[in-house]
């Protein structure tokens, strides 16, 4: 049965577990799910540009519990808003004067492995980003290239969730004022609306004064889900390690990973070595002029009275 969707799984037997006992994940579950997601998908005019290979279909089935009415929620949105956002989803060649500038900062890495849990850990530090360089969207787009690199390298991801530690040193009022809130604004959908990766906990160290204020902003713009599972360290290493064992961490946190340096590098080189994947992957993309019934506008999308709680996308 499981030959008909083409699936062939990297998972570890107890990951298989796993996704068993919290996602009812077997066999039967997974081929009718991916079946007929197939099969809608092929009602959706305006979707023609999405792959429909097993493995792309699954990270969004797991990342909403096989919950089929959520998957297409979600995978519909992920299309309409890299329509509706080029400046985060378009210019994916990681080759471009700003893609390089942002990849040698390194300000957005995962982590190699995993943490005691089994999850992703993805560090970000939006301090090492100079803004009078480089813009704050060139910053996010370089995260969201990452991202696709990731997602596609890393199928337990899906099941045991993501973890980030955003560290904040070195980051100013000038970062501060870098970040726009209207593009703040249409940050957050990305990420709650259409990711189908959990996160499991935020949490942040070397937090200064300025910690308060941005807090405050992003707070009002995250659901309460995300809100509950942040974690404040601020120069408390040991508190961090109890969140984050030290086994995944970098050397730079007192951690027994490989440096910080040597994961941007390695990051840098992997979206050029992988470029004609993003470039590919930045075409996926919703065709809004073939959408039944009225097209998704950026109006309608970010607008005051078009909240996402408010969108109906199924």
């Amino acid at each position: 049965m499981s030959e008909k969707i083409n699936y062939v799984t990297t998972l570890t037997p107890e990951i298989i577990e796993k996704a068993e006992k919290e996602l009812s994940e077997d066999d039967h579950l997974r081929t009718q799910s991916v079946l007929a997601l197939r099969e809608w998908a092929k009602k959706q005019p305006h979707l023609e540009s999405m792959p429909l290979d097993a493995q792309f279909l699954l990270k969004y089935l797991r990342g909403c519990k096989f919950s089929m009415e959520k998957t297409k929620k979600k995978l519909d949105m992920t299309l309409t808003l890299r329509t509706a956002l080029p400046e985060y989803f378009g210019d994916w060649d990681p080759m471009t004067p700003e893609n390089q500038l942002v990849l040698s900062m390194g300000g957005i890495l995962p982590l190699p492995g995993y943490d005691h849990l089994g999850r992703k850990v993805v560090v970000n530090r939006p301090g090492v980003n100079n803004p009078a360089k480089c813009k704050f969207e060139d910053v996010q787009r370089v995260g969201f290239m990452l991202n696709e690199i990731m997602a596609d390298e890393d199928e337990q991801m899906f099941i045991t969730g993501l973890v980030v530690l955003i560290d904040m040193a070195n980051f100013t009022m000038g970062h501060m004022t870098a970040m726009p809130m209207a593009a703040m604004k249409k940050l957050m959908p990305c990420w709650e609306d259409a990711s189908p990766i959990r996160p499991k906990s935020l949490n942040y160290i070397h937090t200064s004064s300025i910690f308060n204020t941005i807090n405050n902003m992003m707070s009002s713009l995250m659901n309460d889900k995300i809100k509950q599972r942040m974690r404040v360290h601020g120069d408390d290493m040991e508190s961090l390690y109890k969140e984050i064992p030290k086994s995944i961490l970098p050397t730079d946190y007192g951690g027994d990973n490989v440096s910080l340096d040597e994961i941007t590098a390695y990051w840098k080189k992997k979206c050029e070595d992988r470029r004609d994947f993003l470039i590919t992957q930045s075409k996926i993309k919703s065709d809004e002029s073939k959408r039944p019934g009225r097209p998704k506008t950026s109006d309608e999308l970010f607008g005051i009275e078009g909240s996402f709680r408010k969108l109906n996308v199924d």
